[in-house]
């Protein structure tokens, strides 16, 4: 790296300059979507799985439950802790826990474990480029898709260097299997686990790859043999066409430009430009990962591995008339996106670097552009306001036994609540 000198790059933040910069994360996270703390609402599986079923049948054997085929101990665990405050406060008690998920990967960035990035000027960029993404609205305070940025938490982890004492090493493992044991992402790390392992043999990293599978296998069990058939199949309507549509708009022009649907403009003079688009953007992927450092090449291989799956087998329901990945090209299931994302900026800022003057050109150029989609997308748009309030004190005023029913976002999606007696 050539950013900074290795003394430099060793220096490390004591701990409270480490609470300081997760506080400040929080808060431009919460400023992004400040309704998350000022008007908290259930989302999705937040309120109608994984708060309904710890209310419904208890906290203890809802941890048990796995829903698509996977195990979400997160959220899980969230609802569980959601269960020991007001039913009013219980959206915004998941919301903390994943703004508190979201800031992680920060602290991780700037710890000296990651000085193998480059220098502390640079990893502060690179959490910088993080916290600002665009086209990423579906992540924001939203502890179900919270697995994808334990993921990245994980990902950081692996490839820090080995921690020294053992409140490290406990906060590594727990971690880890935490992160396992909250969706399918372990899948996809295990194999870098076993390489880091290998490369860098220590016990360590080898307790870190056999925490990832285990995991693994805890959750191939719940895929394979608790609920085989959970996952549903929709007509994919793969085509090359599609794919250039796909990395062109959602990925690498939502990356500079922010949430668009120009992935589904369909007349030949803009599919020219998504595809002259797609190829500007693969290659300057294909530059970072040559000259990168290893972190940095098994991210982009990762996010790669991330991206094959989510284009075979997502689980998004696709529009009236519409194939998986026509939806995939427009606005729809951002989340599947977050890693090429990620990736694809966090290349610009590698490639911006390079003594090439064409290369380091081009990323200047479009990290400049990536500004406007920082600035269009830095607020995110707030929830339907759905009255929550006014449907928790109907909830608290309901006799024992009568079932509740209370629509969350996104619109149409309810959660249901059969009222027990208080403890």
């Amino acid at each position: 790296m050539n950013d900074g000198n290795h003394q430099n790059r060793q220096i490390d933040l004591r701990l409270w300059q480490h609470c300081a910069v997760f506080l400040l994360a929080c808060a431009l996270i919460v400023s992004r979507r400040p309704d998350a703390v000022f008007h908290a609402q259930f989302w999705a599986e937040d309120g109608r799985y994984f708060f309904a079923d710890a209310y419904n049948v208890g906290w203890w054997a809802a941890i048990f439950r796995a829903y698509g085929g996977y195990f979400h101990a997160l959220p899980r665990l969230g609802a569980a802790f959601a269960l020991l405050v007001p039913f009013s406060l219980a959206p915004l008690v998941l919301n903390l826990i994943a703004i508190a998920a979201q800031a992680l990967p920060v602290n991780l960035m700037l710890s000296a474990r990651s000085s193998l990035w480059g220098s502390l000027r640079y990893r502060i960029l690179l959490a910088a480029i993080y916290l600002a993404l665009p086209n990423c609205n579906e992540l924001f305070a939203n502890i179900t898709n919270s697995q994808c940025l334990l993921a990245l938490s994980a990902f950081l982890l692996l490839v820090a260097s080995t921690p020294r004492g053992p409140v490290g090493r406990l906060f590594d493992m727990s971690f880890l299997l935490l992160f396992g044991l909250s969706g399918p992402y372990c899948i996809f790390l295990l194999p870098i686990g076993f390489f880091l392992a290998w490369r860098r043999p220590d016990r360590w990293r080898w307790a870190r790859f056999g925490a990832l599978a285990a995991s693994c296998l805890v959750q191939a069990c719940g895929l394979l043999i608790l609920s085989p058939n959970s996952r549903p199949h929709y007509d994919l309507g793969a085509s090359p066409a599609l794919f250039a549509r796909i990395l062109a708009g959602p990925v690498y022009l939502g990356t500079l430009l922010g949430g668009s649907g120009i992935g589904l403009y369909r007349d030949a003079g803009r599919f020219t430009f998504l595809v002259c688009v797609a190829v500007v953007g693969t290659a300057m992927i294909f530059c970072c990962f040559v000259t990168a450092a290893l972190e940095m090449r098994l991210l982009l291989l990762f996010s790669s591995m991330v991206l094959a799956a989510s284009l075979i087998a997502p689980t998004t329901r696709p529009h009236p008339g519409a194939s998986i990945w026509q939806q995939l090209a427009g606005w729809g299931s951002i989340h599947y996106f977050f890693f090429p994302t990620l990736a694809f900026a966090w290349s610009l800022l590698w490639c911006f670097q390079s003594r090439a003057v064409v290369l380091k050109a081009v990323s200047t150029v479009l990290l400049c552009l990536m500004c406007f989609g920082i600035v269009r997308d830095w607020r995110q748009p707030a929830f339907q306001d759905l009255h929550f309030a006014e449907y928790a004190r109907r909830f608290e005023a309901a006799p024992v036994g009568t079932v509740v029913t209370i629509p969350i976002n996104p619109e149409g999606w309810e959660m249901r609540l059969v009222k027990r007696p208080p403890e």
